[in-house]
């Protein structure tokens, strides 16, 4: 299982690096098209933002893996070890309901926007939206990962 999990951070990593050098490109070579020639290449704009919206969404999940989320955690730290126990759980569920509503809304809007395609590139608009797809699923899975170790941990910790 470790060895899945290695090879699938790896290969996020991979992809995530590889849509920012490509976005960056596109938008570098097009700026100078456009400067110095008053031309661009027409699909590149387009390319650049889905490689835009999956880097991002590629790096919600590498970053919920190694839990590097901003958390402000003043009032957590004033709590006794118990209270803060039951509201990382509290908190874990809310954020598990908050992504499920996250995926199967990302999935209605593929459904809605399977048949459009974007007009340089022609690739279908959905595309975007299983993106947030992806994240919501991976993250979800990684929290309730994280929520199903604490669990454990809590009960063989109270025997």
């Amino acid at each position: 299982m470790n060895n899945i999990t290695t090879a699938l951070d790896k290969t996020l990593k991979l992809v995530a690096i590889l849509a920012l050098v490509t976005m960056i490109i596109l938008v570098f070579f097009n700026a100078v098209l456009r400067y110095f020639f008053d031309s661009g290449i027409a699909w590149s704009e387009e390319f650049a933002r889905i490689c835009f919206v999956y880097m991002i969404f590629l790096g919600i999940i590498l970053v919920a893996k190694e839990r590097g989320h901003l958390t402000v955690d003043i009032v957590m730290a004033t709590l006794p070890a118990r209270y803060q126990m039951f509201f990382l759980f509290f908190a874990d569920i809310l954020v598990l309901v908050a992504l499920s509503f996250l995926a199967y809304g990302a999935y209605q809007l593929m459904l809605l926007t399977y048949t459009q395609q974007m007009p340089a590139t022609g690739i279908s608009s959905a595309f975007l939206y299983f993106a947030a797809i992806i994240s919501s699923v991976f993250y979800f899975l990684i929290v309730f990962t994280n929520l199903w170790n604490h669990i454990s941990l809590a009960v063989k910790g109270g025997k």
